[in-house]
């Protein structure tokens, strides 16, 4: 378990992810921490929605407000379809390989 640390708190990516699989038209979700310049790390979720599922990053951010610390709310949301993202046996995303990718996209 990756511990993501930012703006000097801890944040649990298992934590967040919990709260966002709840939400309607997510199917599989993982959080993770990419370089930043001031925090540390950012926080943040990486969503492969269902199938005609209506998601978006300020949609997904509000959700996780309504449960999470506001610095546990991840500062980007990323949506993906699942032929981007290489998933583990146990329909997991492979987080290497993810991070690479958030970084990339993020650029």
């Amino acid at each position: 378990n990756d511990i993501i640390k930012t703006g000097g708190a801890n944040v649990s990516p298992i934590e967040i992810d919990t709260v966002l699989k709840a939400l309607p038209g997510v199917k599989v979700t993982q959080t993770v921490g990419v370089p930043h310049d001031t925090l540390g790390e950012l926080v943040v979720t990486c969503i492969v929605p269902h199938v005609g599922a209506t998601l978006d990053e300020e949609g997904v951010r509000r959700f996780a407000k309504e449960s999470l610390a506001s610095y546990k709310v991840p500062r980007r949301v990323l949506f993906f379809g699942e032929h981007e993202l290489e998933l583990t046996g146990s329909a997991k995303i492979k987080t290497a390989d993810l991070k690479a990718l958030v970084v990339k996209r993020l650029a």
